[in-house]
């Protein structure tokens, strides 16, 4: 059965423009990594009681497995990013929530069939983002570095958290263009409130990294407060409330786990 949220659903929007690409490799790898999305990415479904966007994997992978594929192609564009040359900051922020979305991507189809990015075919410690998933020039990445180091790192943005993708169902939703803007928005992922019982439960990541939010006076409840429609953003200012954060489930975003 389909986990429901209640009344209300959160809705986190992180504007990035990501106009005027000056550089060729950039729009190169946006071009591509924009074509495997639109043919892979697939509508919502519901995948163990969590209504998810999802990846037909299966062929994207043996697609991917053909010399030259667009997948390939794509791989070599980011390797060819100049990411040092990226001086305007959306521009920046943009190109590197990408490129931690196509590097999951990347490790799922190199290990592929999995039903999990915490599978131990990726790593035997069920750890896949120490890996070094993606080159980009003369470097090597894992998703930690890109999201830890770089993303939360440089760009000192916690809305950050909400457009990169783990691959898995409870993870943010993906749209089938390159980031440009980011919406969490989906049943059992975002944010329910149960008045009757003054219980807020919120998205498993707000937990995963509630050390973000711990500078502001109320946590995670002022974070949120300011994205919420006009009448539940009253009603929590002035009702205390039991907040709870949905479980997180590791299940793959990929159209063959579908019920």
């Amino acid at each position: 059965m389909m986990q429901k949220t209640g009344l209300m659903l959160c809705s986190i929007v992180l504007l990035l423009s990501v106009s005027g690409l000056s550089h060729a490799g950039l729009a190169e790898f946006e071009r591509l990594y924009g074509e495997v999305l639109e043919s892979y990415w697939r509508p919502a479904v519901t995948i163990r009681g969590v209504e998810t966007t999802v990846f037909d994997y299966a062929l994207m992978t043996r697609d991917a497995r053909k010399p030259g594929s667009l997948f390939e192609q794509a791989l070599k564009a980011i390797e060819g990013v100049d990411s040092t040359r990226l001086q305007n900051p959306n521009e920046a922020k943009a190109f590197w929530i990408n490129a931690y979305n196509f590097a999951a991507m990347r490790l799922i189809v190199d290990h592929y069939p999995v039903d999990s990015i915490r599978s131990l075919s990726i790593s035997l410690i069920k750890y896949p983002w120490s890996k070094k998933a993606i080159r980009i020039g003369n470097t090597r990445y894992s998703l930690k570095e890109i999201e830890k180091d770089i993303l939360l790192g440089q760009f000192n943005d916690p809305r950050i958290v909400f457009t990169v993708s783990c691959a898995a169902v409870s993870c943010p939703d993906r749209t089938a263009k390159p980031f440009s803007a980011q919406m969490l928005e989906n049943p059992g992922k975002g944010l329910s409130l149960d008045r009757s019982t003054r219980t807020l439960t919120l998205s498993w990541i707000l937990n995963k990294d509630r050390q973000l939010f711990q500078s502001r006076e109320k946590g995670v409840l002022d974070f949120i407060l300011p994205y919420l429609d006009k009448d539940t953003r009253e009603w929590l200012e002035v009702n205390p409330v039991e907040i709870s954060y949905f479980e997180h489930d590791w299940t793959l975003n990929d159209l063959a786990q579908a019920n």
